[in-house]
């Protein structure tokens, strides 16, 4: 691994802060953080992801190849994610070598069940693992199956690894999380708790979960004027955050940035936690 990737920290692929020196605070991200969506296929069923609604395929190799050649020669931290297990992709290690021998820092976030732990410490200088729960009955009912195999996992790249550069990842969809708070820390890793997207393409989802129907809109957005990220779906089309699921009501960054400055919501936008509190 090149010198420059061994030096730069971790970076909170949902954008929700820009990790540097163990403290979690916003700024921008320059260049920024490069998000690519290389399959939408996973193992497992969370009820909260909306890739499990989506056409599951995996992102082809020459799409792969065309995406990085839009990036600029700045090392940048690109998360290979979107809605799917990443390692899951047949050429993810191939992926992931690319990256590296371009001086981008890999990073995903796994389940953990199918990582290669020996080549996640050799190749990567931080690897986020998502866990929401440590009741095995809960983690089942919610599709995240055999959880005594994720957790083992993660001690297995916790030894591997070491504790700093392991970053655990939790959705907040109403469970007791401090129990996983407890068990983070006992690991001495990082934790970034994410709160469930109450977005129509997402709720949608789950209605029974998340009920927020009538949402106060801000008119501007962090993602829009930093940049924070610039996300690649599985086509390969690109938007300004990783949020937006239904592409076929989105434009250009330009636009969802003049119509949320004009008072007006973008229908991209609409209930999206960035810019919405429910009333």
């Amino acid at each position: 691994m090149p010198t420059s990737l061994a030096n730069t920290k971790p970076v909170d692929v949902h954008g929700d802060s820009i990790l540097r020196g163990g403290t979690s605070k916003l700024r921008r991200a320059n260049p920024p953080f490069v998000q690519i969506e290389i399959t939408t296929k996973c193992n497992f069923k969370c009820f909260y992801c909306a890739g499990r609604h989506m056409k599951q395929e995996n992102m082809p190799w020459e799409r792969f190849v065309k995406v990085l050649e839009k990036l600029d020669a700045l090392p940048h931290t690109v998360s290979l994610q979107g809605e799917g297990e990443p390692t899951a992709h047949p050429e993810f290690w191939p992926m992931v070598d690319r990256l590296i021998a371009l001086g981008h820092q890999p990073y995903i976030i796994t389940n953990a069940s199918l990582i290669d732990v020996r080549q996640a410490a050799l190749k990567f200088q931080s690897i986020g693992v998502s866990v929401d729960t440590l009741d095995e009955t809960e983690a089942h009912r919610i599709g995240r199956y055999k959880l005594h195999n994720v957790l083992r996992r993660v001690h297995e790249l916790i030894a591997a690894m070491g504790a700093s550069r392991i970053i655990v990842h939790t959705v907040s969809y109403g469970q007791d999380i401090e129990p996983v708070k407890r068990f983070v820390r006992s690991l001495g890793a990082k934790h970034l708790i994410q709160p469930i997207q109450t977005k129509p393409d997402y709720a949608k989802n789950y209605a029974n979960e998340a009920t927020v129907t009538f949402w106060r809109h801000k008119n501007h957005c962090r993602y829009l004027e930093l940049p924070l990220m610039r996300y690649f779906d599985v086509t390969g089309r690109e938007s300004p955050c990783c949020y937006i699921k239904d592409m076929s009501v989105f434009d250009t960054a330009e636009r969802l940035k003049t119509e949320l400055a004009s008072g007006k919501v973008p229908n991209a936008c609409v209930g999206c936690r960035e810019i919405a509190s429910p009333l």
